[in-house]
């Protein structure tokens, strides 16, 4: 049977149910009272999918709701207009809280992981094999207990994916050094990300040599790595590493800025024409400055 499939698919393991919580001020060991409260869903892929649909591209955020705060992510979701490809079975979300103090950092506090089950994972395979039209699936963050049994499904497929699907990655943790082994087309990561695939006393190197190993080493041609605010280092094909300085900004919110970076490489290389990586990224490190400046993700003025 055959389905019909968009453009891109992001991939989110960790479905986050967050509430943020705004304070005139606040420290630890006291009781405070939130002038503001707002309930949004995170997790990379759905921060990944909200920009490229800000961009018009057409997308599909496969995620695993469940549990008492699934139905209110799914409602959120719908709200938003992000198109969602969910699978609830035996799926619990896990919760999270974003405290803003006038004067003072932002901080996140996350629950526990998702908990994703062999039977909504068995499903993923089984829906991801029916889509015959070319497509881009993008990993987005972490993949909890990506080397146990009830994932081994979902990693045979990608690892013998149709040459139609493009994969590309933004992944961290454990699961980082498998995801680069699969012959992505992307990759991007940040620079501590990017030193957890050496050996120790690589590590240290200029990130400029660390991403001519990473060509030679694990074969994608595509590299793109962030440093918070510092500088963006680009490899494209056999081109010597180039590296450039994102606009600087007054940062509101870091939260998502990495998504949205991703996302416009995303929408750049596989959506419109005449752009190479170094143009892409230049366009992203934009976006991502737009978006750091303000307290909500892809919620900028393009």
């Amino acid at each position: 049977m055959e389905v019909s499939m968009p453009k891109v698919i992001t991939f989110t393991a960790n479905l986050l149910a967050e509430t943020t919580y705004t304070y005139s001020g606040w420290s630890p060991g006291k009781t405070h009272r939130a002038i503001a409260e707002s309930f949004q869903v995170g997790g990379k892929g759905i921060n990944v999918s909200k920009m490229l649909s800000k961009l018009g591209a057409d997308n599909l955020a496969l995620c695993f709701p469940g549990g008492i705060f699934g139905p209110a992510c799914e409602r959120w979701m719908e709200e938003k207009s992000i198109a969602t490809l969910p699978f609830r079975e035996g799926c619990v979300t896990r919760s999270g809280s974003v405290i803003r103090g006038q004067g003072q950092p932002e901080t996140t506090f996350l629950g526990t992981d998702s908990i994703v089950s062999k039977e909504a994972i068995q499903q993923v395979v089984e829906s991801l094999e029916l889509y015959q039209e070319p497509f881009v699936l993008a990993i987005c963050g972490s993949v909890q207990d990506w080397d146990r049994g009830r994932w081994e499904p979902l990693r045979w497929w990608i690892s013998k994916r149709p040459e139609t699907v493009s994969l590309v990655v933004d992944n961290y943790g454990p699961s980082l050094p498998w995801f680069v082994q699969q012959n992505p087309e992307l990759i991007k990561i940040n620079r501590d990300e990017l030193e957890t695939l050496f050996e120790k006393d690589r590590r240290s190197a200029e990130t400029s040599e660390l991403l001519a190993l990473a060509r030679e080493r694990f074969g994608c041609r595509r590299w793109v790595i962030t440093d918070g605010a510092e500088l963006i280092w680009v490899m494209d094909g056999d081109a010597e590493p180039e590296s450039f300085a994102p606009r600087q900004v007054d940062c509101v919110s870091p939260t998502g800025c990495g998504d949205v970076v991703f996302a416009t490489l995303i929408d750049c290389l596989y959506n419109k024409t005449g752009y190479a990586l170094l143009k892409a990224a230049k366009l992203a490190a934009e976006y991502g400055s737009r978006n750091a400046a303000m307290p909500g993700i892809a919620e900028f003025e393009l």
